[in-house]
């Protein structure tokens, strides 16, 4: 019997348009109703995640794949920042590689580049929407942007200067995932052991602690509510999502997610344009009931 249902939002749980359906939004409070406890597993912030939900349900959160987790209060439980000496060596290769790329602290996350962002979110919103000109996409960007808890600054030397800043994650953007992303990513991997590198969307790379992964923190999550793996379903897409899929008792496959999260999950449910999140929700509870 499932207890436990971890999300995750990009790609996922949000729409085409980065929405949170109204299906989807019932399908949660169905399945709290139902006596299942909801979670997202998010690699956004807490105070990035919170306002898709539009206030009407309150689940528990993962966040920044695993660096913070929170109950459904909004009490921390957990934090595993990066540490010093390898978030140096991470910047290092994101100059290396002439990449953009922001950091999330303990105290908001950080750009030092309006235009950038505002691009890289652009281009995330014409490949979700093909029909969707990159001039359409700009102008939603440029109001979405303005309502997001972003922090533009000149520089982040005072940022990794001042010991009072915990690193929690440090994601880049690049439009060439195979020809940029793909090999600093192998670099990453290689060289500084004591990180993650995962993607939540073809073009970004997002580099957490080791310890900072959604498997790690789902099942610790499960733990302190005496739920056992075999009673945790996961859903998700993309790579930032393999940990806690394969961790899970039920692993479950977005329609429109990379093969490698496909191969490992016992379940594929429809894409999240179609509010695949929901029907599986929906399947599993009605499933229970029968039994």
């Amino acid at each position: 019997m499932i207890k436990l249902i971890a999300s995750d939002m990009d790609g996922t749980l949000l729409n085409e348009k980065m929405e949170v359906s109204d299906r989807n939004i019932q399908a949660i409070k169905d399945a709290q109703n139902a006596g299942i406890e909801f979670l997202i597993a998010t690699g956004r912030g807490l105070s990035e995640a919170e306002p898709f939900l539009r206030n009407q349900v309150h689940p528990g959160y993962i966040t920044l794949n695993g660096a913070e987790v929170f109950d459904n209060k909004g009490e921390m439980i957990s934090s595993n920042p990066i540490s010093a000496e390898s978030q140096n060596k991470v910047v290092d290769y994101f100059h290396k590689y002439d990449i953009y790329f922001e950091v999330v602290t303990n105290k908001g996350i950080f750009s030092n580049d309006r235009e950038a962002r505002v691009n890289n979110l652009a281009n995330l919103l014409v490949k979700l929407n093909p029909g969707t000109s990159f001039k359409q996409a700009l102008r939603d960007t440029q109001e979405r942007v303005k309502m997001m808890p972003m922090n533009f600054v000149d520089s982040y030397e005072h940022i990794f200067n001042d010991q009072s800043f915990k690193i929690m994650k440090l994601i880049g953007f690049n439009e060439h995932q195979h020809k940029v992303l793909a090999p600093m990513k192998k670099e990453i991997t290689k060289n500084i052991k004591d990180v993650v590198v995962t993607s939540s969307s073809p073009n970004n790379v997002e580099i957490n602690s080791i310890d900072a992964q959604k498997g790690i923190a789902l099942l610790q999550y499960a733990k302190k509510r005496n739920i056992s793996p075999d009673e945790i379903m996961a859903i998700g897409d993309n790579l930032n999502d393999y940990s806690m899929i394969r961790d899970a008792g039920v692993g479950v496959a977005m329609k429109n997610a990379i093969p490698a999260i496909k191969e490992i999950a016992q379940i594929e449910t429809d894409n999240n344009a179609n509010d695949g999140v929901a029907q599986i929700i929906e399947k599993t509870i009605e499933d229970q009931k029968q039994d």
